[in-house]
Protein backbone atom coordinates (compact mmCIF):
# COMPACT_ATOMS: atom_id res chain seq x y z
CA UNK A 1 0.00 0.00 0.00
CA UNK A 2 1.03 3.32 -0.85
CA UNK A 3 1.22 6.16 1.18
CA UNK A 4 -0.16 9.80 0.16
CA UNK A 5 0.79 13.51 2.13
CA UNK A 6 -1.45 15.61 1.39
CA UNK A 7 0.65 18.97 1.65
CA UNK A 8 -0.29 21.07 -1.45
CA UNK A 9 -2.22 23.93 0.98
CA UNK A 10 -1.67 27.65 1.45
CA UNK A 11 -1.42 27.70 5.08
CA UNK A 12 -3.34 30.28 5.47
CA UNK A 13 -4.63 29.47 8.90
CA UNK A 14 -1.01 29.90 10.21
CA UNK A 15 -0.41 33.44 8.20
CA UNK A 16 2.13 35.12 8.67
CA UNK A 17 4.14 32.01 9.24
CA UNK A 18 3.35 30.34 5.84
CA UNK A 19 4.19 33.76 3.76
CA UNK A 20 7.68 32.47 3.75
CA UNK A 21 7.41 28.86 4.56
CA UNK A 22 4.84 26.07 3.37
CA UNK A 23 2.58 24.53 6.06
CA UNK A 24 4.20 21.08 5.78
CA UNK A 25 7.81 22.71 6.41
CA UNK A 26 7.06 24.96 9.75
CA UNK A 27 8.74 23.43 12.44
CA UNK A 28 7.32 22.00 15.46
CA UNK A 29 9.47 21.48 18.09
CA UNK A 30 12.48 22.04 15.75
CA UNK A 31 11.36 19.78 13.00
CA UNK A 32 9.48 20.47 10.10
CA UNK A 33 5.47 18.90 10.38
CA UNK A 34 6.28 16.92 7.54
CA UNK A 35 9.03 15.00 9.42
CA UNK A 36 6.92 13.83 11.97
CA UNK A 37 4.24 12.78 8.98
CA UNK A 38 6.37 10.62 7.16
CA UNK A 39 8.40 8.90 10.38
CA UNK A 40 4.41 8.30 11.53
CA UNK A 41 4.03 6.36 8.69
CA UNK A 42 7.61 4.50 7.93
CA UNK A 43 6.95 3.25 11.66
CA UNK A 44 3.78 1.40 10.01
CA UNK A 45 6.38 0.00 6.95
CA UNK A 46 5.49 2.41 4.35
CA UNK A 47 8.52 3.44 2.32
CA UNK A 48 6.53 4.84 -0.76
CA UNK A 49 5.41 8.00 -0.29
CA UNK A 50 3.57 10.15 -2.83
CA UNK A 51 3.55 13.76 -1.31
CA UNK A 52 0.61 16.49 -3.00
CA UNK A 53 2.70 19.46 -3.48
CA UNK A 54 1.65 23.11 -4.81
CA UNK A 55 2.40 26.25 -2.64
CA UNK A 56 6.63 26.77 -1.92
CA UNK A 57 6.67 23.19 -3.24
CA UNK A 58 10.21 23.61 -3.83
CA UNK A 59 11.24 23.74 0.12
CA UNK A 60 9.51 20.49 1.12
CA UNK A 61 11.24 18.84 -2.45
CA UNK A 62 14.91 19.79 -1.71
CA UNK A 63 14.84 19.07 2.11
CA UNK A 64 13.23 15.51 1.98
CA UNK A 65 15.21 14.50 -1.51
CA UNK A 66 17.97 15.40 1.40
CA UNK A 67 16.72 13.65 4.59
CA UNK A 68 14.94 10.73 3.45
CA UNK A 69 16.84 8.76 0.81
CA UNK A 70 15.89 5.65 2.36
CA UNK A 71 12.47 6.36 1.07
CA UNK A 72 11.04 6.08 -2.53
CA UNK A 73 9.23 9.59 -2.75
CA UNK A 74 7.56 11.08 -5.42
CA UNK A 75 5.90 15.27 -6.15
CA UNK A 76 3.04 15.08 -8.79
CA UNK A 77 2.86 18.22 -10.06
CA UNK A 78 -0.56 19.95 -9.83
CA UNK A 79 -0.71 23.09 -12.82
CA UNK A 80 -3.91 24.50 -10.65
CA UNK A 81 -4.74 23.59 -6.93
CA UNK A 82 -6.84 20.41 -6.97
CA UNK A 83 -8.45 20.15 -4.08
CA UNK A 84 -8.01 16.43 -1.82
CA UNK A 85 -9.64 14.12 -3.93
CA UNK A 86 -8.63 16.21 -6.89
CA UNK A 87 -4.98 16.12 -5.84
CA UNK A 88 -4.50 12.23 -5.42
CA UNK A 89 -6.05 11.75 -8.32
CA UNK A 90 -3.74 13.82 -10.66
CA UNK A 91 -1.02 11.60 -8.92
CA UNK A 92 -2.83 8.25 -10.68
CA UNK A 93 -2.04 6.05 -8.01
CA UNK A 94 -4.15 2.92 -9.35
CA UNK A 95 -3.65 1.01 -5.90
CA UNK A 96 -4.95 1.10 -2.48
CA UNK A 97 -3.48 3.86 -0.58
CA UNK A 98 -3.25 5.36 3.04
CA UNK A 99 -4.19 9.00 2.72
CA UNK A 100 -3.30 11.74 5.57
CA UNK A 101 -3.35 15.17 5.90
CA UNK A 102 -0.05 17.54 5.74
CA UNK A 103 -0.60 18.69 8.69
CA UNK A 104 -1.89 15.79 11.30
CA UNK A 105 -0.11 15.06 14.33
CA UNK A 106 -0.94 11.72 15.87
CA UNK A 107 -0.46 8.45 17.38
CA UNK A 108 -3.64 6.68 15.86
CA UNK A 109 -3.29 3.06 15.61
CA UNK A 110 -2.72 2.71 11.97
CA UNK A 111 -2.27 -1.28 12.00
CA UNK A 112 -5.93 -1.25 13.36
CA UNK A 113 -7.47 0.94 10.16
CA UNK A 114 -5.59 -1.16 7.89
CA UNK A 115 -7.62 -4.37 9.29
CA UNK A 116 -10.93 -3.11 9.58
CA UNK A 117 -10.98 -1.83 5.92
CA UNK A 118 -9.76 -5.83 4.98
CA UNK A 119 -12.81 -6.69 6.61
CA UNK A 120 -15.45 -4.38 5.16
CA UNK A 121 -13.96 -4.47 1.85
CA UNK A 122 -15.45 -1.73 0.47
CA UNK A 123 -13.62 1.26 -0.98
CA UNK A 124 -13.10 4.14 1.63
CA UNK A 125 -12.43 4.08 5.69
CA UNK A 126 -12.16 7.33 7.55
CA UNK A 127 -10.78 7.07 11.43
CA UNK A 128 -12.78 9.13 13.17
CA UNK A 129 -12.20 10.18 16.92
CA UNK A 130 -14.85 11.10 19.50
CA UNK A 131 -14.33 14.67 19.83
CA UNK A 132 -15.99 17.47 22.59
CA UNK A 133 -17.03 19.75 19.99
CA UNK A 134 -17.81 18.19 16.67
CA UNK A 135 -18.96 21.34 14.83
CA UNK A 136 -15.17 22.15 13.75
CA UNK A 137 -14.88 19.13 11.76
CA UNK A 138 -16.80 16.63 9.41
CA UNK A 139 -19.24 14.19 11.63
CA UNK A 140 -20.49 10.86 10.55
CA UNK A 141 -23.16 8.60 11.85
CA UNK A 142 -22.70 4.70 11.90
CA UNK A 143 -24.69 1.66 11.04
CA UNK A 144 -23.76 -1.32 13.70
CA UNK A 145 -21.33 -2.92 11.19
CA UNK A 146 -19.14 0.29 10.60
CA UNK A 147 -20.85 1.69 7.71
CA UNK A 148 -21.06 5.59 7.18
CA UNK A 149 -24.93 6.12 7.17
CA UNK A 150 -24.49 10.33 7.16
CA UNK A 151 -21.71 12.66 6.60
CA UNK A 152 -21.54 16.35 6.67
CA UNK A 153 -19.24 18.51 6.59
CA UNK A 154 -18.23 21.08 9.62
CA UNK A 155 -21.85 21.08 10.42
CA UNK A 156 -23.40 23.88 12.80
CA UNK A 157 -23.82 22.84 16.98
CA UNK A 158 -27.45 22.27 15.82
CA UNK A 159 -26.80 19.97 13.37
CA UNK A 160 -24.29 17.54 14.95
CA UNK A 161 -25.84 14.01 14.88
CA UNK A 162 -22.49 12.94 16.04
CA UNK A 163 -19.34 13.03 18.13
CA UNK A 164 -17.52 11.45 15.32
CA UNK A 165 -14.75 13.66 13.75
CA UNK A 166 -12.96 12.75 10.41
CA UNK A 167 -9.83 12.61 11.16
CA UNK A 168 -8.48 13.28 7.61
CA UNK A 169 -6.94 9.64 7.75
CA UNK A 170 -8.35 7.48 5.01
CA UNK A 171 -7.77 4.31 3.09
CA UNK A 172 -8.99 4.46 -0.51
CA UNK A 173 -9.30 2.23 -3.41
CA UNK A 174 -8.57 2.92 -6.94
CA UNK A 175 -12.35 1.99 -7.73
CA UNK A 176 -13.23 5.25 -5.44
CA UNK A 177 -11.05 7.56 -7.41
CA UNK A 178 -13.18 7.03 -10.62
CA UNK A 179 -16.08 9.34 -9.23
CA UNK A 180 -13.63 12.17 -9.34
CA UNK A 181 -13.33 14.61 -12.45
CA UNK A 182 -9.96 14.99 -14.18
CA UNK A 183 -8.04 17.95 -14.01
CA UNK A 184 -10.54 19.49 -11.27
CA UNK A 185 -11.14 20.80 -8.13
CA UNK A 186 -12.66 18.18 -6.13
CA UNK A 187 -12.74 17.47 -2.32
CA UNK A 188 -12.64 14.29 -0.41
CA UNK A 189 -15.37 15.57 2.60
CA UNK A 190 -17.38 17.89 0.33
CA UNK A 191 -17.56 16.22 -2.50
CA UNK A 192 -16.26 12.55 -2.98
CA UNK A 193 -17.82 11.23 0.44
CA UNK A 194 -20.84 12.23 0.03
CA UNK A 195 -21.24 10.39 -3.62
CA UNK A 196 -19.85 7.19 -2.09
CA UNK A 197 -21.82 7.30 1.65
CA UNK A 198 -24.86 6.95 -0.63
CA UNK A 199 -23.42 4.13 -2.46
CA UNK A 200 -22.54 2.83 0.73
CA UNK A 201 -19.06 2.53 -0.33
CA UNK A 202 -17.44 4.49 2.88
CA UNK A 203 -16.91 2.91 6.76
CA UNK A 204 -15.69 4.41 9.72
CA UNK A 205 -13.31 3.21 11.88
CA UNK A 206 -13.54 4.54 15.61
CA UNK A 207 -9.46 4.63 16.96
CA UNK A 208 -8.30 6.26 19.89
CA UNK A 209 -4.74 8.33 20.82
CA UNK A 210 -3.25 11.62 20.27
CA UNK A 211 -5.02 13.52 16.76
CA UNK A 212 -4.84 17.58 16.23
CA UNK A 213 -4.64 19.60 13.29
CA UNK A 214 -1.17 21.38 13.91
CA UNK A 215 -2.56 23.82 10.67
CA UNK A 216 -4.15 26.49 13.00
CA UNK A 217 -2.80 28.44 16.13
CA UNK A 218 -4.25 26.44 18.46
CA UNK A 219 -3.37 22.75 17.03
CA UNK A 220 -0.07 24.06 16.74
CA UNK A 221 0.34 25.08 20.04
CA UNK A 222 -1.01 21.69 21.13
CA UNK A 223 1.19 19.31 18.80
CA UNK A 224 4.03 21.52 20.59
CA UNK A 225 3.09 20.78 23.73
CA UNK A 226 2.40 17.20 23.29
CA UNK A 227 5.68 16.52 21.69
CA UNK A 228 7.62 18.05 24.63
CA UNK A 229 5.41 16.16 27.02
CA UNK A 230 7.08 13.35 25.64
CA UNK A 231 10.45 14.63 25.32
CA UNK A 232 10.78 16.63 28.13
CA UNK A 233 13.89 18.95 28.60
CA UNK A 234 15.98 18.49 25.55
CA UNK A 235 18.90 20.64 24.93
CA UNK A 236 21.32 20.49 22.02
CA UNK A 237 24.84 20.01 22.36
CA UNK A 238 25.55 22.51 20.49
CA UNK A 239 23.86 25.13 22.39
CA UNK A 240 25.38 27.60 24.77
CA UNK A 241 23.24 28.26 28.20
CA UNK A 242 24.56 30.50 30.73
CA UNK A 243 22.85 31.69 34.03
CA UNK A 244 19.25 30.55 33.05
CA UNK A 245 16.08 29.38 35.05
CA UNK A 246 15.00 26.77 32.60
CA UNK A 247 11.52 25.77 33.87
CA UNK A 248 8.91 22.78 32.65
CA UNK A 249 9.62 21.13 28.97
CA UNK A 250 11.50 23.27 26.90
CA UNK A 251 13.62 22.10 23.87
CA UNK A 252 16.72 24.04 22.64
CA UNK A 253 17.89 23.72 19.07
CA UNK A 254 21.35 23.49 17.42
CA UNK A 255 23.67 26.67 18.26
CA UNK A 256 21.02 28.28 20.06
CA UNK A 257 22.37 30.76 22.35
CA UNK A 258 20.16 31.13 26.15
CA UNK A 259 21.82 33.26 28.54
CA UNK A 260 20.33 35.31 31.53
CA UNK A 261 16.84 34.52 30.68
CA UNK A 262 13.92 32.47 32.29
CA UNK A 263 12.23 30.05 30.21
CA UNK A 264 8.94 28.30 31.24
CA UNK A 265 7.59 25.41 29.61
CA UNK A 266 6.11 24.23 27.07
CA UNK A 267 8.65 26.17 25.03
CA UNK A 268 10.34 25.89 22.05
CA UNK A 269 13.90 27.86 21.28
CA UNK A 270 15.09 26.92 17.28
CA UNK A 271 18.58 26.74 15.91
CA UNK A 272 20.14 29.49 16.18
CA UNK A 273 18.55 31.45 18.32
CA UNK A 274 19.61 33.85 20.41
CA UNK A 275 17.79 34.85 23.95
CA UNK A 276 19.59 37.34 26.12
CA UNK A 277 18.03 38.77 29.17
CA UNK A 278 14.47 38.03 28.35
CA UNK A 279 11.52 36.27 29.31
CA UNK A 280 9.57 33.73 27.51
CA UNK A 281 6.52 31.66 28.77
CA UNK A 282 4.40 29.00 26.63
CA UNK A 283 5.84 29.77 23.61
CA UNK A 284 7.92 29.10 20.45
CA UNK A 285 10.76 30.93 18.76
CA UNK A 286 11.96 29.05 14.85
CA UNK A 287 15.06 29.86 14.35
CA UNK A 288 17.70 32.56 14.10
CA UNK A 289 15.47 34.68 16.24
CA UNK A 290 16.86 37.18 18.78
CA UNK A 291 15.33 38.40 21.89
CA UNK A 292 17.19 41.11 24.02
CA UNK A 293 15.46 42.16 27.18
CA UNK A 294 12.07 41.22 25.45
CA UNK A 295 9.38 39.14 27.24
CA UNK A 296 7.39 36.88 25.44
CA UNK A 297 3.67 34.93 25.85
CA UNK A 298 2.19 32.56 24.30
CA UNK A 299 3.42 33.48 20.79
CA UNK A 300 5.04 32.09 17.87
CA UNK A 301 7.95 34.17 16.65
CA UNK A 302 9.03 33.05 12.63
CA UNK A 303 12.62 32.90 11.35
CA UNK A 304 15.52 35.75 11.96
CA UNK A 305 12.92 38.19 13.58
CA UNK A 306 15.06 40.68 16.44
CA UNK A 307 12.74 41.71 19.37
CA UNK A 308 14.80 44.27 21.59
CA UNK A 309 13.22 45.83 24.78
CA UNK A 310 9.78 44.63 23.57
CA UNK A 311 6.41 42.38 24.88
CA UNK A 312 4.47 40.27 23.13
CA UNK A 313 1.51 38.36 23.98
CA UNK A 314 -1.01 35.44 22.33
CA UNK A 315 0.35 36.79 18.86
CA UNK A 316 2.13 35.37 15.63
CA UNK A 317 4.95 37.45 13.78
CA UNK A 318 6.02 36.60 10.78
CA UNK A 319 9.90 36.22 9.44
CA UNK A 320 12.50 38.64 9.33
CA UNK A 321 10.51 41.49 11.62
CA UNK A 322 12.30 44.18 14.16
CA UNK A 323 10.24 45.10 17.31
CA UNK A 324 12.12 47.78 18.56
CA UNK A 325 12.07 49.03 22.44
CA UNK A 326 9.06 49.90 24.33
CA UNK A 327 7.08 48.59 21.59
CA UNK A 328 4.08 46.29 23.01
CA UNK A 329 2.40 43.53 20.77
CA UNK A 330 -1.12 41.64 21.88
CA UNK A 331 -3.15 39.34 19.57
CA UNK A 332 -2.28 40.38 16.84
CA UNK A 333 -0.66 38.72 13.52
CA UNK A 334 2.39 40.48 11.81
CA UNK A 335 3.84 40.65 8.40
CA UNK A 336 6.83 39.11 7.42
CA UNK A 337 9.34 42.14 6.87
CA UNK A 338 7.90 44.79 8.87
CA UNK A 339 9.61 46.65 11.26
CA UNK A 340 8.14 48.14 14.82
CA UNK A 341 9.11 51.29 16.51
CA UNK A 342 8.35 54.14 18.69
CA UNK A 343 8.09 57.41 17.48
Amino acid sequence: MKAVILAGGYGTRLRPLTFTTPKAMIPLVNKPIIEYIVDYLTGYGLKEIVITTNYLREQTIDYLRKRRRDLKLSYPEEPTPLGTAGSVKNAAIGERSFIIQGDNITDIDLKKVMEFHEEHGKFVTIALLPVPNPSLYGIAELEANGRIRNFKEKPSPGECFSNLANTGLYIIEPEALEYVPENSAFDFSKDLFPILVAKKEVYGCVVDGFWTDAGNPGGYMEASRWILEKKGFECANTAEIEDNEIQGNVAIGEYAVVKKSLIRGPAVIGKHAEIIGSKMYDSVVFSGVSLSESMLNKSVIGENTMLKGAEVADSIIGAYCEIKEGVQVKQTRIQPFTSLQID
